[in-house]
């Protein structure tokens, strides 16, 4: 492969000896981390902008960029800034394929689980309903119900909400195509309703199943992205509306969004993230 033969001929000939010791190493790596940030043109950065901003000169900066413009870690554009090369994407997509969703998932669930005291799930999305893929139960003594495996429509329950505030609108057409019964007093039934609460989650940055899927039930999501912004999974804490009421809906909106914020940034999303528009402590709301 061309990448091993490229790795021998740094290790063996391109180099010095001294180019391997750790100080060189550390700073080479510097130069990645200032050119995976943003830059003054957004097309890269100068030598003189990464002389500036690594603290290096420039005849160390162009010996520390030549064995990774080898390997193509970093690539130089026609009017001589440099950037991120062919094979960061490369390793990045390794470290991200690499991801298991559910594993990178349940220590965050399990703070989120023990702040709020309520159930924790982790869902993703198929043909109109969600399915659950892990649970965490908060340490309530009343527990819900639900298992992993379990699936729910889309259009009551505040994760299904979720997806279809930020799928396709295909995926909503679909879902109203298919008929939404009342499977409680509150369950949205019409289109125009749905629309008009998928709207209010994208302005949100969360979703709330009041009563609509279970009886005495609510529940409270939020959108998990991937490193190409898409949703690929929602994380809800639900709970009795007796514990979960007023500005305590609120305060547990807070812990979910920053959960969720916290499982996309790990999965590699672009930022910024969805903006949060809750401001309360849940630490203090959701004992109250």
């Amino acid at each position: 492969m061309k990448w091993s033969f490229a790795m021998q001929n740094i290790g063996n000939e391109a180099l010095p000896v001294k180019r391997n010791d750790s100080s060189s190493l550390r700073k080479a790596l510097g130069i990645l981390g200032a050119l995976t940030g943003p830059t003054a043109s957004g097309h890269g950065g100068s030598l003189s902008e990464l002389s500036l901003v690594l603290g290096m000169n420039k005849s160390t900066l162009l010996r520390l960029l030549e064995p990774l413009r080898d390997v193509q870690l970093v690539e130089q554009n026609r009017d001589g800034r440099y950037r991120l090369g062919v094979m960061a994407v490369t390793l990045g997509g390794a470290y991200l394929s690499g991801l298991d969703l559910r594993e990178q998932a349940r220590p965050i669930l399990e703070r989120l689980a023990a702040k709020t005291g309520e159930t924790v799930h982790l869902l993703v999305y198929g043909d109109g309903q969600v399915t659950y893929i892990e649970k965490i139960a908060g340490p309530s003594s009343i527990q819900m119900a639900s298992r992993v495996g379990d699936r729910a429509p889309a259009y009551c329950t505040a994760s299904g909400k979720t997806f279809l505030a930020y799928l396709p609108s295909s995926e909503f057409e679909a879902v109203v195509a298919a008929g939404m019964p009342a499977r409680t007093p509150h369950t949205i039934t019409t289109a125009t309703r749905l629309l008009d609460e998928l709207e209010a989650i994208r302005e949100a940055g969360y979703a709330v199943d009041d009563i609509e899927n279970e009886l005495d039930i609510r529940c409270v999501s939020a959108p998990v992205f991937d490193h190409n912004g898409h949703i690929v999974a929602a994380i809800s804490a639900s709970g009795p509306e007796t514990r979960i009421h007023g500005t305590i809906v609120a305060a547990v909106a807070h812990a979910v969004r920053n959960g969720a914020d916290d499982l996309s940034l790990r999965l590699g999303a672009p930022q910024p993230l969805l903006p949060v528009h809750a401001n309360i402590d849940p630490e203090q709301e959701a004992t109250k």
